[in-house]
């Protein structure tokens, strides 16, 4: 009798690349989310009526939403962008055959050094120099090599040139990306977000930023949409 074991199922993406039911399942819901989050970003969501509302001249037309947009959810938003992104550029990277996952530096030191300076690892290069462990009782599996608490690379990593060679993101959305990310990253000395525009090259910025955004990410997901409906 041939004995299974299971892997945690964030690690169990690593294996049976990009077949089997259980392994599209699991990449649809990483992108099933990411496409979720994108459309919850209360700026996308209200576009129309906040460009309206900040191309008039009078106070009383800044309402709600220009000032929610503006101020209240600016920063949420902000987090949004990037963690719809982070979820769908590592659930990517994954189908392309990377590692996300951190490694661990007493496992292996120079694979540890190549990712941390943001070169991608493939997973035959991780393969090829760690071992699985078998826990026969509990009939688990462990994938050695990678840092205990299993965190994964940083998202600024996957917008580099070399991660970018497997993504290939629109360049102006990645420098978009960039600017988003470092303001987020500011979150604990966030106090405001005052400060002069030209309005309408705002709007234009922000509507390129809203439709490569939303079509990037509901393009990869009804990829796999498709391919797990169509599996047997």
């Amino acid at each position: 009798m041939r004995t299974k074991f299971r892997f945690d199922e964030e690690i169990e993406l690593y294996f049976n690349h990009g077949t089997g039911y259980r392994w599209n399942h699991a990449m649809w819901g990483l992108l099933a989310n990411a496409d979720r989050v994108i459309n919850d970003v209360y700026l996308f969501k209200h576009f129309e009526d906040y460009c309206r509302q900040l191309e008039s001249g009078s106070q009383k037309d800044k309402q709600e939403v220009y000032w929610a947009a503006s101020y209240h959810q600016k920063l949420i938003d902000y987090i949004k962008i990037i963690v719809a992104f982070e979820t769908m550029n590592k659930a990517l990277l994954i189908k392309s055959g990377f590692l996300v996952h951190k490694i661990d530096h007493l496992e292996n030191k120079s694979l540890h050094r190549r990712q941390a300076k943001g070169i991608p690892i493939t997973l035959d290069e991780f393969y090829r120099e760690n071992f699985t462990s078998l826990d026969w009782i509990r009939c688990r599996a462990k994938l050695n090599g990678l840092t205990p608490n299993r965190s994964t690379i940083n998202f600024t990593h996957t917008l580099n040139k070399q991660y970018q060679e497997i993504l290939q993101l629109d360049e102006d959305l990645v420098l978009h990306l960039k600017e988003i990310n470092m303001k987020r990253n500011r979150l604990h000395f966030y106090s405001d977000f005052t400060g002069a525009f030209e309005v309408n090259r705002h709007i234009t910025k922000w509507k390129f930023i809203k439709e490569q955004s939303q079509t990037t990410i509901r393009k990869e997901f009804l990829k796999i949409d498709e391919v797990l409906k169509n599996h047997p």
